[in-house]
Protein backbone atom coordinates (compact mmCIF):
# COMPACT_ATOMS: atom_id res chain seq x y z
CA UNK A 1 0.00 0.00 0.00
CA UNK A 2 1.26 3.59 -0.57
CA UNK A 3 0.36 6.56 1.47
CA UNK A 4 -0.05 8.48 -2.14
CA UNK A 5 -2.97 6.55 -2.43
CA UNK A 6 -4.75 6.61 0.51
CA UNK A 7 -6.84 9.25 2.55
CA UNK A 8 -5.78 12.26 3.63
CA UNK A 9 -5.88 10.69 7.35
CA UNK A 10 -2.67 9.23 7.10
CA UNK A 11 0.25 11.10 9.33
CA UNK A 12 3.90 10.37 9.31
CA UNK A 13 4.45 9.99 13.37
CA UNK A 14 8.31 8.67 12.89
CA UNK A 15 11.27 8.18 11.16
CA UNK A 16 14.22 5.70 12.40
CA UNK A 17 17.30 4.13 11.07
CA UNK A 18 19.09 1.17 10.71
CA UNK A 19 22.62 0.00 9.51
CA UNK A 20 22.40 -0.10 5.65
CA UNK A 21 24.19 -3.48 5.50
CA UNK A 22 20.98 -4.86 8.24
CA UNK A 23 17.83 -6.85 7.08
CA UNK A 24 15.23 -5.28 5.30
CA UNK A 25 12.20 -4.35 8.02
CA UNK A 26 9.36 -6.40 6.23
CA UNK A 27 8.06 -8.16 9.22
CA UNK A 28 6.30 -4.58 10.63
CA UNK A 29 5.06 -3.05 7.68
CA UNK A 30 1.76 -4.18 8.73
CA UNK A 31 0.68 -3.11 4.57
CA UNK A 32 -2.31 -5.45 4.94
CA UNK A 33 -4.79 -3.46 2.24
CA UNK A 34 -7.01 -2.88 5.73
CA UNK A 35 -3.85 -1.68 7.77
CA UNK A 36 -4.19 1.50 9.72
CA UNK A 37 -0.32 1.77 9.97
CA UNK A 38 2.74 1.51 7.50
CA UNK A 39 6.31 1.90 7.55
CA UNK A 40 7.66 2.37 4.37
CA UNK A 41 11.44 3.11 3.26
CA UNK A 42 12.10 6.85 3.19
CA UNK A 43 13.48 8.03 -0.03
CA UNK A 44 16.68 9.27 0.73
CA UNK A 45 18.82 8.19 3.69
CA UNK A 46 21.91 8.89 4.87
CA UNK A 47 25.36 7.29 3.44
CA UNK A 48 25.42 3.91 4.88
CA UNK A 49 22.15 4.23 6.81
CA UNK A 50 18.67 3.47 5.69
CA UNK A 51 15.98 5.25 6.74
CA UNK A 52 12.07 3.95 7.23
CA UNK A 53 9.14 6.26 7.90
CA UNK A 54 6.14 4.94 9.82
CA UNK A 55 2.51 6.51 9.32
CA UNK A 56 -0.52 6.12 11.10
CA UNK A 57 -4.44 6.41 9.86
CA UNK A 58 -5.81 9.05 11.97
CA UNK A 59 -9.58 8.45 10.19
CA UNK A 60 -9.91 5.81 12.83
CA UNK A 61 -9.96 8.36 15.64
CA UNK A 62 -7.42 10.31 17.13
CA UNK A 63 -7.52 8.00 20.66
CA UNK A 64 -7.23 4.79 18.69
CA UNK A 65 -4.50 6.27 16.07
CA UNK A 66 -2.42 7.42 19.22
CA UNK A 67 -2.49 4.38 20.93
CA UNK A 68 -1.57 2.50 17.93
CA UNK A 69 1.47 5.19 17.16
CA UNK A 70 2.87 4.13 20.33
CA UNK A 71 1.84 0.56 19.90
CA UNK A 72 4.20 0.85 16.45
CA UNK A 73 7.17 2.76 18.01
CA UNK A 74 7.24 0.25 20.91
CA UNK A 75 6.98 -3.09 18.36
CA UNK A 76 9.84 -1.09 16.43
CA UNK A 77 12.01 -0.80 20.16
CA UNK A 78 11.28 -4.07 20.76
CA UNK A 79 12.65 -5.75 17.44
CA UNK A 80 15.73 -3.26 17.85
CA UNK A 81 16.49 -4.67 21.25
CA UNK A 82 16.43 -8.17 20.23
CA UNK A 83 18.99 -7.40 17.76
CA UNK A 84 16.89 -7.51 14.61
CA UNK A 85 17.40 -4.28 13.51
CA UNK A 86 21.15 -3.43 13.89
CA UNK A 87 22.25 0.44 14.48
CA UNK A 88 18.16 1.62 15.28
CA UNK A 89 18.13 4.96 16.17
CA UNK A 90 14.20 6.74 16.49
CA UNK A 91 15.10 9.81 14.33
CA UNK A 92 12.38 11.61 14.83
CA UNK A 93 8.46 10.85 17.00
CA UNK A 94 9.76 10.16 20.34
CA UNK A 95 7.10 12.82 21.63
CA UNK A 96 4.29 9.88 20.74
CA UNK A 97 5.95 7.28 23.13
CA UNK A 98 4.10 9.93 25.50
CA UNK A 99 1.41 11.91 23.55
CA UNK A 100 -1.77 12.74 24.96
CA UNK A 101 0.30 12.60 28.35
CA UNK A 102 -0.37 8.77 28.58
CA UNK A 103 2.49 6.32 29.24
CA UNK A 104 2.45 3.74 26.76
CA UNK A 105 1.09 0.42 28.43
CA UNK A 106 2.67 -3.19 27.67
CA UNK A 107 -0.64 -4.39 26.59
CA UNK A 108 -0.53 -1.96 23.67
CA UNK A 109 1.41 -4.32 21.51
CA UNK A 110 1.15 -3.88 18.01
CA UNK A 111 -0.37 -7.54 17.87
CA UNK A 112 -3.49 -6.99 20.20
CA UNK A 113 -4.13 -3.00 18.55
CA UNK A 114 -4.31 -3.77 14.98
CA UNK A 115 -3.41 -7.45 14.23
CA UNK A 116 0.02 -7.07 12.91
CA UNK A 117 2.31 -9.54 13.77
CA UNK A 118 4.62 -8.28 16.63
CA UNK A 119 7.35 -10.12 18.68
CA UNK A 120 6.11 -13.20 21.01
Amino acid sequence: MSIAKTSGTWQRIAVFEIDADAPIVDDLRGNAPDSRHLIIPARESPPGLRWYEVYVDFGIGEVLAIRLAQAQLQAVQRWATAGLMPGFRLVSGVEWLTADGVRPRTEWRLDKVSGARDLN
